[in-house]
């Protein structure tokens, strides 16, 4: 029986394909594909130093104040 190959290695949380070295960015311990490193919300290529990240779900920075921290804020109880 001959090998398989392409079965192996990392998968990119996003699109659940395997991720190559060249084409691999990892955040928060999780590897992505650099194509697929986007805001979930308005779809912006993000990069290392503009990204946010909740669990697996990337945010921009505008998205990830709206989104995650608005909801994580609680109004002041009188």
């Amino acid at each position: 029986m001959p090998p398989k190959f392409g079965g192996g290695g990392e998968k990119c949380v996003i699109c659940e394909k395997s991720v190559y070295a060249n084409e691999r960015i990892e955040a928060g311990g999780v590897a992505f594909h650099k194509f697929c490193f986007k805001c979930s919300e308005c779809k912006m290529q993000l990069n290392l130093n503009n990204y946010a990240q909740d669990a697996k779900t990337l945010y921009c920075k505008n998205h990830f104040a709206s989104c995650v921290t608005a909801k994580n804020t609680q109004a002041p109880v009188f």
